[in-house]
């Protein structure tokens, strides 16, 4: 087990929580997807990261999936290829303390395939995705393509 299991509801759904053992100079990785990048006349480079991005997943409890890097690197596992693939060409990255800072939880959340997988929970307003878009930055970078308010 690489951090203390998540909190679970009764039908054994991992709950919003934020996790005690995810410090706050962690760094958390957001995959981005081709469809999540939206043309726009207003940047520079005419392209940017879409507000998908920056909202959570569907379903109960829904947060925003995440890798913990620190979780990667402990696996021994280089973090830029393990986030990146055809599906996933470029990802984000934010700090844990930011993250906290503007009242969003961040947890563990293990799925079987893939057991570095956290949780970002907030209130996902278009405020709050600005927030989270002011506290990103590349990880893997697709080029052409800028991280901009939305």
């Amino acid at each position: 087990m690489l951090l203390s299991p998540p909190p679970h509801d009764a039908a054994g759904k991992v709950v919003p929580h934020d996790h005690v053992e995810i410090k706050e100079q962690d760094v958390v990785i957001r995959g981005i997807m081709p469809g999540w990048i939206v043309d726009d006349p207003k940047v520079a480079s005419g392209k940017r990261i879409s507000s998908l991005a920056f909202k959570a997943s569907s379903g109960v409890n829904g947060g925003m999936s995440v890798n913990l890097k620190a979780l990667i690197e402990l696996m021994d596992l280089n973090p830029y290829e393990y986030v990146t693939n055809a599906n996933w060409p470029g990802s984000i990255m934010m700090q844990v303390g930011g993250l906290r800072a503007i009242s969003v939880k961040v947890g563990y959340d293990p799925l079987l395939d893939n057991p570095c997988h956290c949780e970002l929970w907030a209130n996902f307003t278009r405020s709050k995705m600005n927030e989270l878009v002011d506290l990103s930055t590349w990880f893997v970078t697709i080029p052409g393509v800028e991280i901009h308010r939305l």
